[in-house]
């Protein structure tokens, strides 16, 4: 059993997966070496059980979340923690050189679970001389709002630790999802990006502004998807219906397996988006946290509506 967590990172991802332990009654510690970073998340972690409980998605307070959870610039203090859920940043040589200090750090019977949503979780895996206790957990960003958690195994997992992870992330609330192959982007950033490269494609094409790709999205696939998804969507089609389309559409999407030129055109120009205030949107003389607060209000709003 699972009763006590360690979180190294404390940026987005880490303070958001440290409060969803805390929402859960976990003893938590998040981790980082950097006292501000550790500041900063606990205010967000305030923020934002405060926002679930006025939109009475948690029946708990503040401080009762908040006791359970501490925070340390040690990563020592991760020792006695059952399970231990890397979030630092997307580097390998960073996650290498943590995984065999957390081997070393941790009881033998601890789970070491790296949240990176790219890099294959066999390759942090073979850094470490017990490798069968590496699994990969896939949270999504907003981590405290999003249900969903990819559970990667690798051909070392252990079947008695793929089975713990998901029955603890069940009692947080999530739903874990197991994927059984470690590929690169594992299910959701795969249908991500299929998704976003033929939307580039379609706007480097001139088919349609970005305004109106987004809507034909936001006011239909996505309504739809919300409650059915995209295989079950075909058999409610017919999937003889979905193949004679697909004969004749398939040769025609976009199918390039390098970056679109549209995209390497921005990241040259420096239009990265809301970090530099524009990308394929102008965000210059915009709200940017009003923005943002605005549509994780929207988000829980949806919640509410699923969970009703």
């Amino acid at each position: 059993m699972i009763h006590s967590v360690a979180i190294v990172g404390a940026g987005t991802m880490g303070n958001g997966i440290a409060q969803v332990c805390g929402q859960g009654g976990l003893t938590v510690r998040l981790i980082d070496p950097v006292a501000a970073a550790l500041a900063k998340a606990e205010d967000n972690m305030v923020r934002n059980i405060q926002l679930l409980i006025d939109n009475g998605l948690l029946n708990s307070s503040v401080e009762t979340v908040m006791e359970k959870v501490s925070f340390s610039d040690r990563l020592d203090t991760a020792e006695s923690a059952d399970l231990v859920i890397e979030a630092i940043p997307e580097k390998f040589q960073l996650k290498q050189q943590l995984f065999q200090q957390l081997e070393q750090i941790c009881s033998s019977r601890a789970i070491l679970a790296s949240n990176t949503s790219g890099i294959p979780i066999t390759r942090i895996a073979n850094t470490i001389g017990t490798p069968e206790r590496v699994i990969g957990t896939h949270f999504y960003m907003p981590a405290h709002l999003i249900p969903l958690v990819e559970v990667i195994q690798t051909e070392h997992t252990s079947e008695p630790v793929i089975e713990e992870t998901m029955n603890f992330l069940t009692t947080l609330g999530k739903t874990p999802v197991r994927v059984r192959k470690d590929i690169p982007g594992f299910i959701g950033n795969r249908l991500q990006h299929a998704l976003a490269r033929e939307a580039m494609s379609l706007l480097g094409q001139g088919v349609a502004s970005a305004e109106d790709i987004d809507a034909v999205v936001k006011t239909s696939l996505a309504l739809r998807l919300v409650f059915t998804g995209p295989v079950e969507q075909r058999d409610f089609n017919g999937l003889d219906i979905h193949l004679s389309i697909a004969e004749y559409l398939y040769p025609d999407l976009e199918n390039t397996t390098e970056p679109l030129a549209i995209l390497k055109n921005k990241v040259a120009a420096n239009e990265l988006g809301i970090k530099t205030g524009k990308g394929f949107y102008d965000w210059r003389d915009k709200n940017i946290p009003e923005i943002q607060a605005k549509k994780n209000q929207e988000l829980i709003n949806l919640l509410k509506i699923i969970k009703d």
